[in-house]
């Protein structure tokens, strides 16, 4: 395909597929592979899609319906899309226009909203964070309780900024092998002094040796934060002297981080939003920005996973609410980023490629 009309479907917003007459796939911008899953190659999945492709390719016709999305993230409702099906450059082809069905510009608007927090929030918060640690002693000791509320503001604030700047970035197209444990105990080692302070003790457990675990590939950076948003929300809702357990388990091609007995971000995994209760009297609530900083956590945290194939979950067992994070190993296979999928692909045939010649040359 000529690079220029590459570029001219790719930058098409609403989502476009290049689709012949019997629904397979010849080409499909970003926003099309994440509406929909498909990429080049597919063929639809829609029956009333594809007859409308066949009508609108043979008879050189013009279509409008209906059909069902793919989930930008795991356990979101099934979006509908507004298709508009319309004869393409050949006898044989067509285009396909994507919509939501809720909102032709929510996409949009919801872009530039990120946009302004990632220019116009960015130097403000830098410049809030030096005030801080200017403020003369005596001022901060006599404004202790107003200076504290500002700093959980001002984290807010940071998590959202992390959320924007992270939002349709290249950042998780990175290929990093990544050990899981390793990772996590590094993480560990940052946030240790918060538990002594609280008194927390902190017990790791694996199902097996450290070398015998699956490794994954994707961003190490990311998946640091993720460890480190849910480690530091799980040592903050403990009691204070209790015993936190964090296993490692490996199920076929996917790995478990698994918090035993543990809160983390339950309120947001049961669909419950945590809202400040009105005080007596009927007057308004209090603000509860520890709540808000970590739902602003948790989006980024369920982002992060959800591009890497994996999942935030809960599990009961024996009356026990364990918090897990779920992630595939070796080269998910993820048809809503191409991009992610080849590249990982390639780094694991390559580490793969390694070890057998490295087992060739032992058996030599």
């Amino acid at each position: 395909m000529h690079a220029t009309l590459a570029e001219i479907l790719e930058n098409q917003k609403s989502g476009l597929l290049w689709v012949t007459h019997d629904g397979i796939v010849r080409y499909a911008n970003g926003d099309a592979c994440s509406r929909t899953g498909l990429a080049g190659g597919s063929k639809l999945y829609d029956p009333d899609l594809v007859h409308a492709v066949e009508r609108s390719a043979l008879q050189r016709v013009s279509a409008s319906l209906t059909v069902t999305g793919r989930p930008s993230v795991v356990g979101e409702a099934i979006p509908e899309l507004r298709c508009r099906v319309v004869p393409g450059l050949a006898k044989d082809d067509a285009f396909v226009f994507l919509r939501d069905e809720s909102s032709a510009d929510a996409g949009i608007a919801y872009e530039n909203l990120m946009e302004i927090i990632r220019t116009d929030l960015r130097e403000p918060l830098k410049e809030a964070h030096q005030a801080l640690t200017m403020l003369h002693p005596d001022v901060a000791h006599l404004a202790d309780h107003a200076v504290g509320q500002i700093q959980e503001v001002l984290q807010a604030l940071d998590k959202l900024l992390d959320l924007a700047g992270l939002w349709h970035s290249g950042a998780l197209l990175a290929t990093d092998r990544i050990e899981l444990w390793p990772l996590l105990q590094s993480v560990w080692g940052e946030l240790q002094p918060q538990a002594i302070q609280r008194g927390i003790k902190v017990r790791f457990q694996s199902q097996d040796e450290t070398a015998n675990l699956a490794t994954l590939y994707g961003s190490e950076t990311w998946l640091r934060r993720v460890f480190m948003e849910c480690l530091e929300v799980a040592l903050r809702t403990a009691p204070r002297g209790s015993a936190l357990v964090i296993e490692h388990r490996q199920l076929g091609p996917r790995a478990l981080i698994v918090f035993r007995d543990s809160g983390v971000f339950s309120a947001h995994l049961g669909g419950i939003e945590l809202e400040a209760k009105p005080e007596s009297g009927g007057k308004p609530a209090k603000p509860n920005v520890q709540a808000a900083r970590e739902r602003l956590g948790f989006q980024l945290c369920r982002h992060v996973l959800s591009l890497h194939g994996g999942q935030l979950r809960e599990e009961v067992e024996d009356g026990s609410r364990h918090f897990l994070i779920d992630l595939p190993t070796g080269a998910p296979a993820r048809s809503t980023d191409p991009q992610i999928d080849i590249a990982q692909a390639q780094r694991y045939a390559s580490d793969l490629a390694a070890l057998m010649a490295r087992a060739r040359r032992k058996a030599a």
